[in-house]
């Protein structure tokens, strides 16, 4: 039941984003891995580049060839990150996707810690091995250092698609595919929030990102400051993504730096929920109320808002999905390339706000109907994981 009430949530939260939905590819019905069909690894029926939202996820039973031989496609992942609660359930849901294919083997997976040596050595490892399919978060540094990598891969024969962080590169040229959200419009969905909250009066806001250069949070930011431009009453305190490198006691830290300065800050952004709880335990330990802060869902915040809530009045929340999700939709297009079949689901998912404390954005639910009260403090609420999945995962 819990399970279905997700699901739920996810897709009415989507449905209030109009959809921009175009297939920027759709070529050949053909085995991307160069099997018995004879395609090559950059061309495939997958609506590569599409945009679109949630209520569009295709179904791998749809696209597994149950006739396959179990295990013979071999598959990798490679995370930049792969340090955090994020990265450890993004893997746990690339899991549990591939169990619904018994052709794939058990990943291969390599956590690059932020670390673009071991991360682009982690992606020309697994292509030498001749991994079929390799699916990479390029997020160890800006995207485009991890080009020479994933190209090399390509040409190695593996079928590669990036998600969760823009590699640069063109789709069907370095690469067959990138899925994620669309950073800039969820940057521009939690900006036009904050400018609802402080109305008038405005105020100052300060922006919160991963590891200096991480295009997910330059991309994001870019939208943020769209918004802030049209509306001069924003002070926007940062000049670029305050570096946490994903990590709360990081940002506890640059928060703490920023408030011992002395300036009101009225408004937090971050692209990470971990982050948002250092940056709300930098405010504690300090004494000051904690502001408004609009970030991605995290079970702690969910769970502690209304005891948060009660200690600082003008303290309110707003979240988009952490997306956890998206490496299943790289997986999936990744399988219908291999196999030479077809899948039409969007690569690009424009995120409305999943939760909102004011009740004031259609679609959404509150902290308190997000909250996963059987599961960890750092769950994710808009996870697909199953709540037994979830268990096992933080046991």
């Amino acid at each position: 039941m819990i399970r279905i009430m997700k699901h739920r949530r996810l897709a009415v939260a989507a449905t209030a984003v109009a959809l921009g939905a175009f297939a920027l590819s759709g070529c050949s019905s053909t085995n991307a891995g160069g099997g018995e069909t004879g395609g090559n690894n950059l061309e495939a029926d997958i609506a590569a580049g599409s945009v679109g939202t949630v209520d569009q996820f295709a179904d791998m039973a749809d696209i597994c060839d149950t006739d396959a031989e179990a295990g013979s496609i071999t598959l990798g992942v490679v995370d930049g990150g792969g340090t955090n609660s994020w990265s450890k359930t993004v893997l746990a849901e690339i899991e549990s996707e591939a169990a619904k294919c018994p052709a794939l083997s058990k990943v291969d997976y390599v956590a690059g810690s932020f670390d673009l040596e071991t991360t682009t050595s982690g992606i020309t490892s697994l292509a030498a091995k001749g991994t079929d399919i390799i699916l990479v978060i390029p997020d160890a540094g800006p995207g485009e250092a991890h080009l020479p990598a994933i190209r090399q891969a390509t040409q190695a024969g593996s079928i590669v698609i990036n998600f969760a962080s823009d590699p640069q590169g063109e789709a069907g040229v370095d690469y067959l595919d990138y899925t994620d959200q669309s950073p800039k419009f969820v940057g521009k969905t939690k900006a036009e929030w904050l400018v609802e909250q402080l109305g008038e009066e405005g105020g100052n806001v300060v922006f919160f990102g991963g590891p200096a250069g991480a295009l997910v949070s330059t991309q994001e930011f870019e939208g943020v400051s769209e918004v802030f431009a049209d509306n001069p009453q924003i002070n926007f305190l940062s000049s670029e993504p305050i570096a946490t490198n994903w990590d709360p006691a990081q940002a506890q830290q640059a928060m703490a730096g920023l408030l011992s300065q002395g300036e009101k800050i009225d408004a937090v952004i971050a692209d990470y929920g971990a982050s948002a709880s250092g940056v709300i335990r930098a405010y504690e330990a300090a004494g000051i109320s904690v502001p408004l802060i609009t970030t991605t869902d995290d079970n702690s915040l969910s769970c502690g808002f209304a005891d948060l809530k009660a200690a600082n009045p003008a303290y309110e929340l707003a979240t988009v999905s952490s997306r956890t999700w998206i490496g299943r939709v790289a997986l999936r297009k990744a399988v219908a390339a291999y196999l030479g079949g077809s899948d039409q689901e969007p690569s690009i998912y424009n995120l409305a706000l999943f939760e909102d404390s004011t009740g004031s954005t259609a679609g959404t639910v509150t902290p308190e109907e997000a909250c996963l009260p059987d599961a960890p403090a750092d769950a994710t609420p808009s996870t697909l994981l199953t709540p037994e999945e979830i268990t096992a995962l933080f046991s």
